[in-house]
This record gives C-alpha cells, structure tokens and sequence, in this order.
C-alpha cells in the first residue's frame, strides 16, 4: 500500500512539471478621460511549456467586461473583431500590442487614472492567471 501511495505521489508531481507555464508582463492600458467607457490594454504573453495555452477569456473587478479584439485590413479598411480564443504557441510569445490584438476593457468600476494599477485574471483551461497592468499616459 505505501509503495503504491508512493508511486501515485511520484507520478503526480512529474505531472505537475509537465504542465505549460504562462507567464504575462509589460501590460499597461491607455489612460482615457474620467467619462470614457471603454479603455485599451495591452502585454506580452509568453510561453515556456511544451503545449500551446489558450487564453479563453480575461476579467477584472476594475471592468464590466473585458474583450480581446484584434486589428486587421478587409478591403483596405482597418477592421476591428473579437477574438473568442487567444492562442499562445509553445515555447512562443504573443504581444498584445496598440494597432494588433489587443484587449478592450468594458466599463471601468472606478476612476484610472495615470500612475494606477489593475488588476486582471487571463482564464486559460489549466487555470488563471493573475496579470498587473499600470495605467500610463502613453505607451512605455
């Protein structure tokens, strides 16, 4: 029995290390008008494991609602859409970044002004991640 128990402890913990790690930094968002209702975030997501991670979703206390859209030319027009999934490739980077994907932050809870900070949960399917991103007048 305690050979087995053992064995399950061992089997458990390699898991654990084989799982993907993602980890996101550099995120700031745009500092907007005290009235405006919809605000632009942006950071670099990275990688390091050896199965793509795909961010399902963000939320915050701070918003109503938080959208990753992404930027493109149709027809030789700059279109906006949502994007349901935000894919990030084993051992790969994604940059959300002004005029590409980025996210749209929904009805802000309170007032952003520069210098704040904000607090975001990307939702993957192993989990959340937590994501801090400072409010700044321009881009870092």
């Amino acid at each position: 029995m305690l050979l087995r128990t053992l064995i399950l402890l061992i089997v458990s913990l390699a898991a654990v290390g084989a799982v993907p790690v993602l980890r996101a930094d550099k995120g700031w968002i745009r500092a907007a008008p005290p009235v405006a209702r919809v605000m632009a975030g942006y950071l670099t997501i990275r990688n390091s494991g050896a199965k793509d991670i795909v961010v399902e979703g963000v939320s915050s206390a701070d918003f109503g609602a938080i959208e990753i859209h992404e930027m493109a030319v149709l027809d030789g027009v700059m279109r906006m859409r949502r994007v349901a999934q935000l894919r990030i490739p084993a051992g790969g980077t994604v940059e959300l970044k002004p005029g590409g994907t980025h996210m749209m932050l929904f009805r802000p809870q309170r007032g952003l002004p520069a210098g704040s900070e904000v607090e975001l949960q990307l939702k993957t399917s192993s989990g959340e991640i937590p994501v801090t991103l400072a409010v700044r007048e321009a881009a870092p």
